[in-house]
């Protein structure tokens, strides 16, 4: 188990550390208290990273479409 402190969670998650605060408190990030300090682990945070992930749920890819004749001329 490898715990990172909050700094080092916030730079890993790219989010300020008063966000980390924030979803701890409402409990909507896996967290450790040691002490009165937040401590994160960090396979449970790359699990709720993965948790978080949309599925797609349609097959629409506009990169896959038929593209009509360009304009200007070339």
């Amino acid at each position: 188990m490898k715990l990172l402190d909050v700094k080092e969670t916030a730079q890993f998650l790219n989010v300020k550390p008063s966000t980390l605060y924030q979803w701890a408190e409402l409990g909507q990030i896996p967290c450790i208290k040691l002490n009165g300090c937040l401590r994160f682990d960090i396979e449970d945070i790359v699990n709720w990273i993965k948790s978080c992930k949309k599925e797609v749920t349609s097959s629409y890819n506009p990169f896959t479409q038929a593209r009509g004749p360009r304009r200007g001329g070339k």
